[in-house]
């Protein structure tokens, strides 16, 4: 029998089959939407009684949950409840007297819930502490987490379930089937946002968990960066606006973020180019003091994936010693 949203449906005449033959004929009677359709657990759900055939304004509509009666009226009447934990059953009653006869429908729910993860493949510097963001065209892969369970400490193994995969509304059939868990895509453009959904159910069908997320990619940036002699990059604060040198010779590293791969690196010293290394090292000669306009620039292969940034560097000021004559 199927059922757009729930583990199982089914229908109680409590009147006798001739009575259902000439009132009703084939069709149901009643129909309960859910909302949301694929309830988690703990998670408060709609109950909303609905029929073609009933008139429902002219009728008693009750709404029970596990054997609690949580809404009664006429018309358009809508129960609220909350679900209960990991595969833990709620029952959903609805009971309408319409002309003296009386129609029922129960619906059986389970929660089940599944998480998306998203791990784009993209540029950062090798001690990182978050994750990389989406580039424009760069790869992303998904992962689906499921928590779905028969009964209260029965989970499903993740490798039974079957799990369907769509981009829009398209199901991407080649990715989707049983275990499997995981697909890698390609971002749109920039400015093209793609929904991802991935819907997992067991191989009865009885049990549903839907999870979706918004593949939205960025605009990548690129950092400047001391690079110590003795402690190597000093990742812990990104240069800006304009530093003063705190020797002679001083050493920088550019970090390209959230592209799709390594791009190519232009450095600049007041707007002459001045290599393509991830390190540029200046030096001050002479007496005086001065500044020069530093800056660099990152294009990858793919569209919107370029950056740049600069800044002033000042030479030849007074510099306060540390206790260590350093």
């Amino acid at each position: 029998m199927r059922s757009f949203r729930l583990l199982s449906i089914f229908f109680v005449l409590c009147i006798a089959t001739s009575v259902h033959a000439q009132g009703i004929g084939s069709t149901e009677p009643i129909t309960v939407l859910i909302n949301p359709e694929h309830p988690r657990p703990y998670q408060s759900i709609s109950i909303s009684p609905r029929s073609t055939v009933l008139n429902l304004s002219a009728s008693t509509v009750v709404i029970t949950v596990n054997g609690s009666e949580v809404e009664r009226g006429s018309g358009a009447v809508v129960g609220y409840a909350r679900m209960g934990g990991p595969g833990e059953h709620t029952t959903v009653s609805v009971t309408v007297t319409s002309d003296g006869r009386t129609y029922s429908k129960q619906v059986v729910l389970r929660p089940a819930d599944v998480s998306l993860i998203i791990e784009p493949v993209s540029t950062t510097h090798p001690f990182y502490k978050g994750a990389g963001l989406v580039s424009s065209e760069g790869r992303v892969r998904l992962v689906a987490v499921p928590d779905i369970r028969t009964a209260p400490g029965s989970p499903v193994a993740a490798q039974n379930l079957i799990y369907t995969w769509r981009l829009g509304n398209r199901i991407l059939e080649s990715a989707s089937g049983i275990g499997k868990s995981t697909i890698e895509a390609t971002a749109p453009v920039r400015y093209r946002d793609a929904t991802i959904s991935v819907t997992v159910t067991t191989q009865d069908s009885a049990i549903v968990a839907h999870a979706q997320s918004v593949i939205s990619p960025i605009d990548p940036v690129i950092r400047i960066y001391r690079n110590d002699p003795l402690l190597g990059p000093l990742f812990d604060t990104a240069l800006t606006n304009s530093i003063t040198m705190l020797s002679d010779e001083e050493t920088y590293r550019a970090v390209p973020y959230h592209f799709s791969s390594v791009p190519a690196l232009t450095w600049q010293v007041n707007s002459v180019a001045s290599g393509g290394d991830p390190d540029i090292t200046v030096r001050s000669s002479g007496t005086g003091a001065g500044s020069a306009l530093l800056s660099v620039s990152a294009k990858g292969n793919e569209l919107f994936q370029s950056a740049d940034t600069s800044l002033t560097v000042r030479f030849g000021e007074a510099r306060a010693f540390g206790i260590f004559g350093l």
